[in-house]
């Protein structure tokens, strides 16, 4: 038996794409760029905010890019995620992991205090033991060095870990770290983009995550 699970945030726990979407479009239209459409932020998303708004302002990065990080990272850290909201199942599936004496973490992409605002207002406090985000001199997902220092900072060994996630990016985290890992498919990406980067374990619903975290 596992004793931590590494849980996404975006596409995995939180339906996210709507609040991103608006606000990466006052973002964009802030700065005189096109707006994007919710499909192409779909494609954008799971890599970093970073990446993110490089994606889709569609062109090299200006000269005034931090300043259009910094202006949409504020814009939606503290937008109070109107229309986010948690998966179905997904606050049952939590509940059961606690009583079954795993501990529960998130690793996420977003930055820390946005992070935290959606922890804090979908979650009640103590449900998860460490709240994971982007920080300052720690490379994201896919690479593995923010995998592992959660779990140094957490104790649990790699071994004893597995990493849940909708997207690409966490899919090799988990490869890229040597841990096992489970692509829930109810998030942003189709079973057959998660198989072209080694994705190997699947659930489709919660019980089925469920299932699947107390089988290896």
């Amino acid at each position: 038996m596992k004793k931590l699970v590494v849980f996404d945030l975006d596409g995995t726990l939180t339906y996210t794409l709507e609040d991103i979407y608006d606000n990466l479009n006052l973002t964009l239209e802030h700065f005189g760029f096109k707006p994007v459409t919710k499909a192409e932020t779909e494609k954008f998303v799971g890599d970093g905010v970073k990446k993110l708004v490089e994606r889709a302002i569609k062109t090299p990065p200006p000269e005034n890019f931090e300043e259009i990080l910094s202006y949409y990272n504020d814009k939606y850290n503290y937008c109070g995620s109107p229309k986010t909201y948690v998966y179905k199942g997904v606050k049952k599936l939590v509940e059961k992991l606690k009583k079954s004496g795993y501990k529960l973490a998130i690793l996420t992409n977003k930055p820390q205090e946005g992070a935290d605002e959606v922890i804090k207002k979908f979650f009640a406090e103590g449900t998860f033991d460490l709240v994971f985000g982007q920080r300052k001199g720690i490379k994201v997902k896919p690479d593995k060095e923010c995998a592992l220092a959660l779990l140094n900072e957490i104790g649990v060994p790699l071994k004893d870990s597995v990493f849940v996630g909708d997207g690409e990016a966490d899919a090799l985290t988990a490869k890229n770290a040597g841990a096992d890992g489970i692509s829930v498919l109810w998030g942003y990406r189709t079973e057959e983009e998660l198989k072209k980067v080694g994705a190997k374990r699947f659930a489709a619903t919660p019980e089925e995550l469920f299932s699947a975290i107390n089988s290896l």
